[in-house]
């Protein structure tokens, strides 16, 4: 270690505040109160595909729903309104009507477009309690319930006979095969007559299929019976436990056996016709199966599909030091869906995942097959919280790939995420989602900037200790749910003898926008400054104002600090010896770096000279941290001007040395070309965001000024400037 000095601070005052705040024990413990009403299982049947009578083109569903659920505290007469909702929907509530008719409870469910609900009963203790009214809206099922007090218990609620629509929650698709001629003339061919269907209930559709309360939060098992077409095969969330029983020339039934407690939108169903088949494994002690068209995808495609997903499944049991919580794992490949997870089975996009390089899909089978854990056999509590349990599973999911491949370019791709949703898409956000997000909103947000910030506390507390409190956190979990303060709770431990690991985080989640740091030299002294006041991010009650001051994990290459965390707006280091030294060098932490302009000459000679003794990921920052500062004027001119058109040459130059170089270049390209970009409503938006991301899976289309990726970036220039900027 070189002997230098801190000399001094700056910004004292809020450095102070600023360590006050990091420096207090936190008492973090689960601040919900148990609900009043909490369910408990679901014994399910489903019967598809069904058309309506009226209209043969309108694909349905019916069930039969039998929930069980307790009641905690009593309700009724004392109370006039209980609510059970962090929202302004009431669940419960108790009403007191004129002394002539019979005071009454109504409890609220949330359904999406179900009807035709038939022999509705509500039993206590083996009695039934009279139910006067049904009243159905398209978004919520609401019971009259003809007494005056509910007392503490368990209760019972069958729903005889239902209908829903198949079209979201519950999908269909057909298989086309795209076939090309010697005559150039292509034709299409079905791959099979008829229709695979399937489930997507994360994460809030699960009302589409049946009535829930909570359900996007409380834990429970479900019992679930398929009755479908003969010829077809089911599968559920629940192992088969039996072959399915005929019940007569067109229909059979198949039973499933009970899951443990999830969430309702983890558990999935499908139903396979005869088209497709199946290879399994039980290498990893539970039977893994690939299912699969015939028609659509090779049996060898379907092998490595089945192999590689047995290796990450093998890695995941030695990282959570537990076993699959599933008794099972069916695997579907499907044409034109998304990918999902849920537990016990995944969906995949056979384009998507065939199309990818082999670590994008490792990256992609271990995020699924993570889910098992996190997400399945523990849930967040909060959908507003939806992120932290999307980002620790692409945290565990980024170890998995290290350990099977030798791959820069997915790290290369995830850093190219962060800068473009930090700059571009969304710029200045939270974590924080919506009390009900959709998908978009999670697809968005998570598993971005949240891993990066995982990544900084495992450097400060080593990997051990990180996967170790993640575990415990799961098994802790397994019972209930989860929450980010049940996280920051186990991480206790400080740096800086007084600063709590667990402040940091939760400080950096609160926060939006991607931080920076400064860093001059001068002579035998660098100074470090931060001012991120002249950006505007969202805080923690979603309101925006200027960026406040972060602390940041200190890392050089050249040596190591006394102390781990910057929490001042600037220090000076002295004496440090000459040559080169990078701060945040590859992104371990979540910020970007300035240097004075003589050394970003330097940085520009370096990665001329000797541009292969960096990652790839490394020299990706480095030119984008550049631009990026270049693009905010933060240089001094005419100086910066000149060295933006020397990376600019440099990359375009030496197109195999910097992938995605459209990308590292983006805001050196734009800002000095153009002003101010054209406003784009939000659904163009994500639509170039989908298709800049998608580009980034295959490290083949990632070439600098070929390939997807440059297209896709290129399109997006264009669609913000009018004019094809790359």
């Amino acid at each position: 270690m070189i002997p230098w000095l801190l000399l001094y601070l700056f910004g004292a005052v809020s450095s102070e505040d600023l360590h006050k705040l990091l420096s207090t024990l936190p008492q973090y413990s689960d601040s919900r109160l148990p609900p009043i009403l909490r369910p408990l299982s679901y014994d399910l049947q489903l019967q598809l595909p069904l058309s309506e009578v009226s209209d043969p083109d309108v694909p349905l569903f019916t069930g039969r729903c039998v929930m069980q659920y307790e009641i905690n505290q009593q309700i009724g007469p004392e109370s006039a309104f209980i609510s059970d909702s962090t929202s302004n929907r009431a669940k419960i509530k108790v009403t007191f009507l004129p002394s002539i008719i019979s005071n009454s409870v109504y409890f609220q469910f949330d359904i999406i477009m179900l009807d035709h609900f038939e022999n509705v009963s509500l039993v206590y203790n083996g009695n039934e309690l009279e139910i006067f009214n049904v009243q159905l809206t398209d978004d919520s099922m609401e019971l009259s319930v003809d007494q005056p007090v509910l007392f503490p218990g368990r209760y019972t609620l069958t729903i005889h006979r239902y209908k829903g629509l198949i079209g979201s929650a519950i999908y269909y698709r057909y298989h086309i095969l795209f076939e090309s001629t010697p005559s150039d003339h292509p034709i299409f061919r079905d791959a099979g007559e008829h229709a695979v269907f399937g489930s997507h209930l994360f994460p809030n559709r699960a009302p589409a299929v049946f009535p829930t309360y909570l359900g996007s939060t409380e834990k429970v098992t479900f019992s679930i019976t398929m009755v479908h077409p003969i010829g077809t095969i089911a599968l559920t969330s629940g192992a088969s436990e039996s072959y399915p029983r005929k019940m007569d020339d067109n229909w059979q039934m198949t039973t499933f056996s009970t899951t443990p407690s999830i969430t309702p939108s983890m558990l999935c169903f499908l139903l396979l016709p005869h088209e497709y088949t199946h290879i399994e494994s039980s290498y990893t002690g539970i039977n893994i199966s690939v299912h699969y068209n015939k028609f659509r995808v090779q049996k060898e495609q379907a092998r490595h599909l089945l192999h590689t997903a047995t290796q990450v499944l093998a890695l995941l049991k030695d990282i959570f030091s537990s076993l699959v919580p599933v008794p099972k794992i069916d695997i579907v490949t499907m044409n034109e869906v998304s990918s999902t997870a849920c537990f016990g089975a995944i969906v995949v996009s056979e384009v998507h995942f065939f199309s990818a390089d082999y670590a994008n899909q490792v990256k992609m089978l271990a995020t699924w097959l993570a889910k098992q854990w996190i997400g399945g056999y523990a849930a967040i509590s909060e959908g507003t919280e939806l992120c932290l349990q999307e980002d620790l599973v692409s945290f565990i999911a980024d170890k998995v790939i290290k350990r099977m491949t030798n791959d820069e370019f997915t790290r290369l791709g995830q850093l190219a995420k962060i800068y473009l949703s930090e700059s571009v898409f969304l710029p200045g956000e939270t974590l924080k989602l919506d009390e009900y997000p959709n998908e978009l909103e999670i697809t968005e947000k998570c598993g971005l900037k949240g891993v990066a910030m995982l990544e900084s506390v495992e450097s400060l507390i080593g990997e051990k200790a990180m996967i170790s409190k993640i575990n415990e956190m799961i098994y802790n979990s397994k019972k209930g749910a989860y929450s980010s303060e049940t996280l920051y709770g186990l991480l206790n431990g400080t740096v800086d003898s007084d600063i709590y690991v667990s402040q940091l985080l939760h400080y950096w989640r609160e926060h939006g926008g991607l931080p920076y740091m400064t860093i001059d030299r001068l002579g035998n002294a660098i100074k470090i400054t931060q001012n991120g006041s002249n950006m505007t991010v969202k805080n923690g009650v979603g309101t925006w104002e200027r960026m406040p001051l972060w602390p940041l994990p200190l890392k050089f290459t050249e040596f190591k600090l006394p102390i781990q965390i910057m929490i001042s707006h600037g220090i000076q280091l002295s004496p440090v010896r000459e040559g080169m030294i990078f701060s945040n060098l590859g992104f371990p932490n979540y910020y970007r770096v300035n240097y004075d302009i003589d050394t970003w000459r330097e940085i520009k000679t370096i990665l001329t000279e000797n541009a292969t003794s960096y990652t790839l990921r490394e020299r990706f920052q480095l030119v984008s941290d550049f631009c990026y500062f270049y693009s905010i004027k933060s240089l001094p001119e005419p100086a910066a001007s000149v060295l933006r058109n020397e990376f600019v040459q440099l990359v375009r130059l030496r197109p195999t040395s910097f992938p995605i170089c459209d990308a590292a270049i983006f805001q050196c390209v734009v800002t000095h070309e153009h002003t101010r970009p054209r406003h784009l409503d939000k659904s163009q938006m994500i639509q170039l965001r989908r298709k800049v991301f998608d580009s980034f899976t295959n490290s083949s289309e990632m070439e600098c000024r070929s390939g997807l990726a440059h297209d896709a970036l290129n399109d997006l220039c264009t669609k913000l400037y009018g004019i094809s900027c790359l």
